[in-house]
Parts: C-alpha cells; structure tokens; sequence
C-alpha cells in the first residue's frame, strides 16, 4: 500500500511540473530583446560618420 501511494504521489507530482501550453519559438523570442551593445558597460555601439 505504501509502495503504490509513493507511486501515485510521483506521478502526480511529474503532471503537475510539466506544462501543457503550446508556445511557438517566435511568441519565446519576442520575451527577449538582444540589442548589440559594445564593452562590459552594455553601451550601444556610437553612430556611424557621417559623409
């Protein structure tokens, strides 16, 4: 009894960890904006010259 309750108790537990959402790549990538940046600072690289 107590090995089948340990065991129902764990697959519970993995159910209820995973998700069941479907996210595509796209919807993840648009959370995180890369911007490029120059140095340890993270400060964006300056503009080109003009001319």
């Amino acid at each position: 009894m107590k090995r089948i309750f340990l065991a129902l108790t764990a697959i519970v537990f993995n159910i209820i960890l995973f998700s069941c959402t479907d996210d595509t790549v796209s919807e993840t990538d648009q959370l995180y904006s890369n911007h490029p940046t120059e140095g340890d600072d993270g400060d964006p690289p300056p503009p080109p010259p003009e001319g």
